[in-house]
């Protein structure tokens, strides 16, 4: 690793509040009040605070380009040692933040919900099979998630707000449409028992990622080659 790619590192792990600190402040601050709520409670409580994380994963990574791209550029980092530094960024912590997640679903199973039968992290379909599996999962969730907003970023820093309302409309349009062929050809009874046949666990589907994933990256890439700064 250069030491152009090394310094794009540095400059998103300075921001040590928006890149490692947020993320886990909003996603802990939903587990206490679930928690609150569950230590009242009667009944075992399963809730979807975890995706809090996740959200806020995707934002990053769109507002990363604006934070870091002219000032990257300004001190002469090549444009692809600027896409790899930050692609290697958000693999080391999407490993790292992983790893915390899983440790704290292990946490939770072993104390029965943190005593108050509370399910917040150790999910069942995210936290099957081993331990690699479940890192795994959660790895490939987060990347997608990061370099997914990145490529929002890329286009709007390419064309502006009038590439991104034409991306959204164009977006809506093709849902809009296939939604219709769909409904219009009673395709949702062949979707649905074509799903229910080919069920896939939570780790295959985070491989299944890993293509979208190479594919945001790519585009991000091209888009930001010839960027205004």
């Amino acid at each position: 690793m250069n030491n152009r790619i090394t310094g794009v590192i540095r400059i998103y792990l300075k921001d040590r509040w928006g890149w490692t600190y947020l993320p886990w402040i909003i996603l802990l601050s939903s587990f206490v009040v679930n928690f609150s709520i569950a230590a009242v409670s009667d009944v075992p409580i399963t809730t979807g605070g975890l995706a809090s994380i996740y959200i806020y994963l995707l934002v990053a990574g769109i507002l990363g380009v604006a934070q870091t791209f002219p000032f990257a550029i300004g001190f002469t980092v090549r444009r692809k040692d600027y896409v790899i530094g930050t692609l290697a960024t958000m693999s080391l912590l999407s490993a790292i933040f992983s790893a915390m997640l899983v440790l704290l679903a292990n946490i939770e199973g072993g104390t029965g919900g943190w005593g108050v039968d509370l399910t917040f992290f150790n999910l069942d379909y995210l936290n099957d099979g081993g331990v690699f599996a479940r890192l795994w999962v959660n790895f490939g969730f987060m990347l997608h998630l990061y370099v997914l907003g990145y490529l929002f970023g890329s286009i709007y820093r390419k064309f502006g707000r009038t590439g991104m309302f034409a991306l959204f409309v164009a977006l809506s349009l093709l849902l809009t449409v296939a939604s219709f062929l769909v409904t219009y050809y009673d395709g949702w009874d062949n979707i649905g028992n074509w799903i229910n046949d080919h069920p896939s666990t939570a780790a295959e589907l985070s491989t299944y990622l890993l293509p979208l994933t190479a594919i945001y990256a790519s585009v991000s890439y091209l888009l930001l080659r010839r960027a205004a700064v």
